[in-house]
């Protein structure tokens, strides 16, 4: 047994103590946001041409699905233009999407992941020229009438950089379509929503945002990890830039349905964050020395979010397990550590049960899927600590249009 475990305990709560003040500073974010008014931006008769961009690796199943709903939204014909980039299909997705009437970009040099294909699209755009703006979207989006006039109207009022209204088109396939719903709930309405009434930075999420063209430096699109949109975030923001959020600008996606599929995703997304956080830390902190500011403060707290939850899980099993060698009283040793489990889990019920209440009513996961929110918070924060160890060594995209 352990005897003298002063120091190390003092050490552990002091760890879990600084964990828990990003997750503080996060909450005091969303409290302050949700009571705020939003300015909605003014409405823009100037029309900024849209190059639409559509990623696509073996999407013949799905690929009609943008293309169409793009091509039959509100925004004049004459100012947008939808460009898919198949990535070295092997299928039949480059014909499906000119017979659906969209420009296609056919890539047949090897890709690294979706950053690669999107320097490759953006490079050919800008050489053609003529567009004002770049909108971006995957293959499985269906995107709703409105979004384009949503985000010409956000531009044209000074956005740089804006992101819509993430849905699920299978919110109710089952409980893990259903737990990626109330994500994307909650990352509208209680992180970008909040964030840009705030003045702060909202985040991509990967698909469904729009940014004008002139933001690009003469290297182009640069992106290096397994999250572009992360890391297109955060170089946004350390550059001054920050990403608002358009509601109006709706579109759904199909989440993944199998176990398999999640974990390989969320290890995608967790490895990501974790290169992103280390490849930008230093530029971070330099910006943050030259000029600091609340927005680019939180910009780099919000990636550290979801990781605290997962520390903070971590360290209380650490705890345990220290106390219990240490010779401590298991049973106050394990009613502590379930302590902490249950104080996540509640407020992630709780954020969860919010989040859904402030959306849309139309494309909401079913009441199990809410109630059980907390189990995929515990998924991701595993992630998040597996891929410290074993990160995702390449990007494999995720099937659409045959059940995941």
């Amino acid at each position: 047994m352990i005897n003298d475990g002063g120091n190390v305990m003092v050490t552990l709560d002091l760890l879990l103590c600084i964990l828990a003040l990003v997750f503080i500073w996060s909450t005091l974010v969303v409290s302050l946001g949700l009571f705020l008014p939003r300015r909605k931006p003014a409405k823009s008769d100037r029309k900024l041409r849209f190059a639409v961009l559509i990623c696509a690796r073996n999407e013949e199943r799905v690929i009609r699905l943008p293309v169409k709903s793009i091509l039959m939204s509100d925004y004049p014909k004459e100012f947008r233009e939808v460009i898919v980039l198949a990535d070295n299909c092997s299928d039949r997705t480059a014909e499906v999407a000119r017979a659906a009437g969209a420009t296609v970009f056919e890539k047949t040099v090897p890709s690294s992941g979706k950053g690669d294909v999107l320097a490759w699209g953006l490079d050919k755009v800008r050489e053609r020229g003529g567009y004002d703006a770049v909108a971006i979207f995957d293959a499985d989006n269906v995107v709703s009438r409105q979004w384009l006039d949503a985000m010409n109207d956000a531009l044209n009022d000074g956005e740089l950089i804006a992101t819509g209204r993430r849905m699920s088109s299978n919110a109710r396939a089952n409980v893990i379509s259903g737990w990626y719903t109330v994500y994307w709930n909650l990352m509208n309405e209680l992180s970008n929503r909040v964030r840009t009434k705030l003045a702060l930075s909202g985040k991509l999420t990967g698909t469904g945002f729009a940014f004008m063209l002139s933001i690009l430096g003469k290297d182009g699109w640069r992106t290096k990890t397994m999250t572009e949109d992360v890391e297109f975030s955060v170089q946004s923001n350390i550059a001054g830039r920050r990403i608002g959020y358009v509601p109006e600008a709706e579109y759904a996606d199909e989440q993944p349905v199998t176990v398999r599929h999640m974990w390989r995703q969320l290890c995608r997304w967790a490895t990501g964050c974790w290169q992103v956080a280390g490849l930008y830390f230093m530029p971070w902190l330099k910006a943050m020395a030259r000029k600091p500011s609340f927005r680019l403060f939180d910009s780099y707290f919000a990636i550290l979010t979801g990781m605290s939850v997962a520390f903070i899980i971590l360290v209380d099993f650490i705890a345990f397990v220290y106390k219990v060698c240490r010779g401590d009283s298991i049973l106050m040793a394990t009613a502590f550590f379930f302590g902490i489990l249950v104080f996540v889990s509640v407020i992630g019920w709780i954020t969860a049960w919010v989040a859904c209440a402030l959306s849309y009513h139309k494309r909401r996961p079913t009441w199990f899927s809410v109630a059980t929110f907390p189990v995929f918070s515990f998924i991701l924060s595993a992630t998040v600590l597996y891929t410290l160890v074993r990160p995702s060594r390449s990007w494999k995209p995720i099937p659409h249009g045959k059940g995941s």
